[in-house]
């Protein structure tokens, strides 16, 4: 049966938000991103329909024969004992092997069953919850690879560090200011004196610490040097780092503190050397550009530094920009996934212009989808988040190793770089879901410093522009896939889809399938809202169709492919 269609409501907060997406499976609340039945590329590691199995082992489950066996973590209810509880599961599904028994952290074991096993378990009263045994992998590091900064640090020699001292960390190094909750500068990756300023709005103390968390992931994300895990290291490895604390320990605070925080860092910028700030905070309502912060940002600019601002994780819908992002001068950085995370798309979550009065943003898309950085008061631990808070400082980070390519670069020649490198996404010139389009870092570092140099291969990328006349529409497309070394990604935007009010659905409302060379369905995506996005890891060559569907209403769309072809045909135009 088709998705049930739900009511959409706008609420409006005048307090800070932080962007940022907590927990390690990239996934915002409340959003859903339907990917393919893969199992490296599966659904996010929800359960949403309250039953024991997570939604991902069962859209794994649902390819799987009765006796094909998967790793499982099989969590107990508390009342019953460990020992327990495992020798009744044996008891009753029958003997299977034992890879972990957990009685600290959690209550319950990893195991490897079959299919029939495990869907016995939905029986037991004690199995409290049944997922998949997931790969884990090292999303920072494939967002440095994928989006260039890594083969710029290699061929160039850049990493931030402009004392030509890599034992230390000074003003003359590159330097970017974290206005945040604060930094951890014990963590190993932000040790040894990498933070060189410090001021604290909330508490006032003089040291650098971090009681949220949120500020120590940005920071990491700029410039962690990977003493815990080189796999871990940020975009400017070798820059300093400045703490100014803003938010509490709960991630929030106020335009003034904020501002505050914007105009101590432009008055000590010569003190410490900042070249960069780096804000990954917002209001949740639409700005216009004229409030304080926002125009602190301008003033910031003005005075030679370049600001880079989190567009907020409101979208797909437009016009959710709020203050500072909409500030004209700042660059505003949205949200995409890299070819490590399932292939090059725009994050759903990812807000959109234009701002209250018109003007567009974002002014550009970095990774920000399942990015993993330093973890605050761990001393040596990592954790993995998603949202317009992470692509900021990985913006951040590149703008700081553009700076070192040539520290003669204002603020407005950083931002036309950036713009003339990206990919362009979307319609074609800047839009308000891409902005100029996808970060290219090794284009942009290239290019600030007049380098030659090779970049790194990546999926081809298609954009295509079209209408549904009305429900039961379709328009078919055809690609050949010669490369099965990248994920297929699709990103499907409808720009003016209008949310649903009371008992009417949204409209209109389009959906899109993708079907193998056998005319298998392999990946399907049938939300509600404004962008509908797939991702598919093909194991065979071949012609693969590509159908856009109207459930309801009549519009225009756009969608954007990329994925290892050379080319995106038209077939069947409704």
């Amino acid at each position: 049966m088709k998705k049930k269609h739900v009511v959409a409501s706008a609420v409006l907060a005048t307090s800070m938000l932080l962007t940022s997406i907590g927990g390690a499976s990239g996934a915002e609340p409340g959003k859903k991103l339907q990917q393919a039945k893969n199992p490296d590329f599966a659904p996010a590691m929800v359960n949403k329909d309250d039953n024991k199995l997570f939604d991902n082992l069962e859209s794994m489950l649902s390819e799987k024969q009765a006796s094909d066996k998967i790793g499982v973590i099989v969590r107990f209810d508390d009342s019953m004992a460990n020992q327990k509880a495992h020798e009744a599961i044996m008891n009753k599904v029958g003997k299977f092997n034992t890879k972990f028994t957990f009685d600290k952290a959690i209550n319950g074991v990893a195991a490897t069953m079959t299919k029939k096993q495990i869907q016995q378990l939905e029986n037991l009263p004690f199995v409290k919850s049944v997922e998949y045994d997931a790969p884990v992998k090292a999303f920072n590091g494939t967002a440095n690879t994928w989006f260039g900064t890594e083969k710029a640090r290699a061929d160039y020699g850049f990493t931030g560090d402009g004392d030509g001292n890599t034992a230390s960390y000074s003003k003359d190094d590159q330097v970017v200011a974290v206005i945040d909750t604060g930094i951890d500068a014990s963590h190993v990756d932000l040790d040894e004196g990498k933070v060189i300023g410090w001021k604290d709005f909330v508490n006032n103390r003089t040291t650098p610490y971090d009681d949220q968390g949120h500020g120590t992931h940005v920071a990491s994300t700029v410039a962690g040097d990977g003493d815990g895990n080189p796999t871990h290291k940020g975009v400017a490895p070798g820059a300093a780092l400045v703490g100014v604390k803003v938010l509490d320990s709960l991630g929030s605070g106020s335009m003034s503190n904020v501002t505050a925080g914007i105009e101590w860092a432009v008055e000590n910028k010569d003190v410490y050397g900042i070249e960069v700030l780096s804000l990954s905070l917002g209001t949740s309502a639409s700005s216009d550009g004229t409030d304080s912060t926002s125009q602190a940002v301008n003033q910031a600019v003005d005075a030679g530094l370049v600001v880079t601002v989190a567009a907020g994780n409101s979208g797909p819908s437009k016009k959710t920009v709020g203050s500072p992002g909409a500030a004209e001068k700042a660059i505003t950085v949205g949200a995409g996934a890299d070819v490590g995370e399932g292939g090059f798309f725009l994050a759903d979550f990812s807000s959109r212009g234009e701002t209250a009065d018109g003007r567009i943003k974002p002014d550009i898309i970095a990774p920000g989808y399942n990015l993993t950085a330093a973890e605050a008061n761990s001393g040596n631990g990592y954790v993995t988040y998603s949202g317009t808070s992470m692509a900021t400082p990985f913006t951040a980070g590149t703008i700081a190793l553009m700076l070192e390519a040539n520290s003669a670069l204002t603020p407005s020649q950083v931002r036309n770089v950036l713009a003339d490198t990206a990919e362009d996404w979307g319609p074609a010139g800047k839009d308000v879901d891409y902005g100029h389009g996808r970060l290219d870092g090794f284009a942009a570092i290239s290019d600030a410093g007049n380098l030659s140099g090779t970049n790194i291969a990546t999926p081809n990328h298609f954009a295509e522009q079209n209408s549904l006349g009305g429900s039961g529409a379709a328009d078919t497309y055809q690609f050949t896939v010669d490369n099965t070394n990248y994920p297929s990604a699709v990103t499907l935007i409808i720009p003016d889809w209008q949310p649903g009010f009371l008992w009417w659905g949204s409209t209109p409302d389009f959906d899109v399938y993708l079907y193998n060379p056998s005319g298998q369905q392999v990946a399907k995506s049938e939300g509600t809202e404004r962008q509908e996005t797939i991702t598919f890891k093909p194991t065979t060559t071949g012609t693969y169709t590509l159908k856009v569907s109207s459930y309801s209403g009549n519009g225009s769309y756009y969608l954007d492919l990329s994925a290892g072809t050379n080319g995106l045909n038209l077939t069947s135009n409704q």
